[in-house]
């Protein structure tokens, strides 16, 4: 019997959606390459059934099992875009409600800096 963490029965249905979303995705362009289960988990120095899990959507797979997997298929550049800080619109709103109004003069700038 598995152990199961706690944080698998506190995901949100939209977040499991995505994730079965993911996973359907990652079979779908291992059979694409004509690649099986077996030759995908050998690649990815993973086991059959993680990848089985991994391609029905299971929150419990690594984040290491699903870069490796991404790699082995060509599409580890894929994970650059996740979190990217220039697509981030709430972190970019946030920065500029906390912007400053004034700026003071710093110390550095009053220097003479004499090479």
């Amino acid at each position: 019997m598995t152990k199961r963490s706690q944080s698998k029965k506190s995901i949100p249905k939209q977040i499991e959606t995505l994730i079965e979303k993911l996973g359907s995705n990652i079979q779908i362009a291992r059979k694409r390459r004509k690649m099986t289960q077996k030759e995908l988990a050998a690649r990815a120095f993973c086991s059959i059934p993680t990848i089985n899990r991994l391609e029905k959507g299971d929150s419990g797979v690594s984040l290491n099992i699903l870069a490796q997997v991404l790699w082995v298929l060509g599409l580890q550049t894929q994970l650059l875009k996740v979190a990217d800080p220039e697509k981030d619109r709430t972190g970019f709103q946030e920065d500029l409600q906390n912007m400053p109004t004034r700026i003071k003069k710093s110390l550095f700038r009053k220097k003479k800096m004499d090479f």
